[in-house]
């Protein structure tokens, strides 16, 4: 049994180059939301191994319904990818129209319970297929009776007929965070829900509270296997036997041949045990009237994150101040993920300012989905709201550009309009509209070049005069890959008038007389060279 390594957009090149000896790929399932290169690249290695999907949004334990479309899109990527697990975790990120993207505790109760084997018969139908929970870390333990997390995690998957995902990583990460015998949480697993394996690295941390100085073990997977999560392997192989194991490496990448190193040291240790007693199929779980004290203690922790509290006090007492765990990979996260988003936007304010920025909106307007690529449309509204931008009237402009590029990037393009073969007079009153790639953004200053010389790592001279021109940039996907192009003021208009439109036809007429014909046809002809009209469903039937 060979094991696997979780595949992240950044060793896909590494990997499509040298096929290492893998036995399975897992990949975050998020982050192949929506078409994208990532997700055709993804497919593209699926040719090669068997892909597992990992989902980190779906919040299985949220107090109120499952996301609805966030369950649709995870359906048609398991549909595509046809993988050989779908998994999740024991844990909760959103409750009402907030969505912080980390694992937040749950409070082991009845009431957790019926919340999770809910959720997971949810999922399950949903998919079609059994999935896996994750047990995750813990940093906190709550002021009330819990049921022990081996217990929860059996009786769930006994209920639902889930599997188990054990990451053993974070069995030594919990059990060092609030005193917890590792062994002897392993030795309380039901063997028959046991399906996978997760191996990681941690990263150890000292913090001072008061007159106390603790040290918490902090789950980051950027780092190597430690040798107690070693041992702690080996204790789970002998108590459970072998399953299929991954590797989990997210981010500070080394060559791939660190993490091949450490997938050889688990196939060494698998090769010991054999492979033993798989789970049962999905069984269906009644819906049950939920209380609201959990909906109660969600909201609370939400606010205690984003208002950036000093304790939960709903955790035990000397827990309370480890709120600052879950802040950190908040805000963390969201600034990481928005300066990957936003990279000029962070050029031009520089990062510390950039932060200030991000603290405020994401206080303000966190996340409302699982799917984090979704989020920072509204990033410009910020701007507003910090008097030291006053001096940077175009900075509004740039960061809408810069949601163009990476909603585009997202977007699906389907149904291109080829006029190659189509009558004329059919091809002006065909019902078509712009492809969901398209983004125009008309600005006073010129934000193409501001954008591009803010970027980082841009080496040439700055030359930015900001009376000499105003942009008109067309963002648009073509092929998988996203494409800028400034457009004179005549093709602009013309854009902007297609989106207005229901046919060529009413778009030239709305423009006759204001734009000379010459510049009409060129507009027409850079259209459909660059691919931008879609056509109708409904009106498929009029090019056969």
């Amino acid at each position: 049994m060979k094991s696997g390594l979780g595949v992240r957009p950044e060793l896909f090149a590494a990997i499509e180059q040298s096929k290492p000896d893998f036995g399975f790929l897992e990949a975050h399932s998020e982050n192949y939301f929506g078409e994208s290169i990532s997700r055709i690249k993804l497919l593209g290695l699926r040719e090669h191994y068997p892909i597992s999907l990992h989902g980190v949004g779906l919040s299985l334990g949220r107090a109120d319904d499952l996301d609805h479309a966030h369950l649709r899109q995870l359906k048609a990527l398991a549909d595509e990818v046809d993988p050989l697990f779908v998994s999740e975790h024991l844990a909760w990120s959103a409750y009402s129209h907030r969505h912080l993207p980390d694992l937040l505790p749950l409070p082991l109760t009845d009431v957790a319970l019926s919340v999770m084997c809910e959720h997971v018969d949810r999922m399950q139908m949903a998919l079609g297929r059994s999935v896996l929970v994750e047990n995750p870390s813990n940093y906190l333990v709550f002021d009330q009776l819990q049921i022990p997390e081996p217990e929860f995690l059996n009786e769930l998957a006994q209920r639902t007929g889930c599997g188990l995902l054990v990451d053993v990583n974070n069995i030594h990460v919990s059990a060092t965070n609030i005193g917890r015998d590792a062994r002897e949480y392993i030795k309380s697993l039901d063997s028959r829900f046991v399906s996978q394996y997760h191996l990681a690295g941690y990263t150890e941390v000292q913090r001072t509270v008061g007159d106390v100085t603790e040290t918490l073990l902090i789950d980051t997977h950027n780092k190597a296997v430690y040798p107690p999560v070693w041992d702690l392997f080996e204790f789970v192989l002998a108590e459970h036997g072998a399953r299929p194991t991954l590797f989990e490496w997210d981010s500070d990448f080394p060559e791939l041949s660190v993490l091949e190193a450490e997938c050889l040291k688990a196939d060494q240790r698998l090769s010991h045990y054999d492979c033993i007693v798989a789970h049962g199929a999905p069984k269906p779980v009644s819906v049950s009237t939920l209380p609201d004290t959990l909906k109660e203690e969600q909201s609370i922790f939400l606010d205690s994150v984003l208002n950036v509290a000093t304790d939960l006090k709903s955790a035990q007492t000397t827990h309370q101040h480890r709120i600052w765990v879950y802040q950190n990979n908040v805000f963390a996260a969201l600034q990481d993920f928005l300066a990957e988003v936003f990279p000029g936007t962070r050029g031009v304010v520089g990062s510390d300012f950039f932060k200030q920025m991000v603290q405020r909106y994401v206080q303000h307007m966190p996340p409302e989905q699982g799917n984090i690529h979704l989020y920072g449309s509204t990033f410009s509204d910020i701007v507003s709201s910090f008097e030291g931008l006053q001096g940077l009237p175009y900075l509004r402009d740039v960061i809408v550009y810069e949601w163009a590029l990476h909603s585009a990037y997202y977007s699906r393009v389907s149904n291109a309009l080829d006029p190659t073969g189509i009558a004329q007079e059919v091809l002006l009153q065909m019902p078509i509209q712009v492809n969901d790639s398209v983004r125009l953004v008309r600005s006073e200053f010129p934000v193409f070049e501001i954008q591009r010389q803010s970027l980082p790592g841009y080496t040439g001279d700055i030359s930015i005069d900001l009376s000499e021109s105003q942009d008109n940039i067309l963002v648009y996907k073509v092929n998988h890959k996203v494409v800028s192009r400034i457009l004179s003021t005549e093709q602009a208009d013309f854009i902007e008038q297609l989106e207005k439109s229901e046919n060529l036809l009413q778009a030239i007429e709305a423009l006759q007389g204001s734009i000379s014909a010459t510049s009409l046809s060129s507009a027409l002809a850079m259209v459909f060279e660059c691919r931008l009209l879609t056509v109708v469903e409904e009106n498929q039937a009029v090019l056969h």
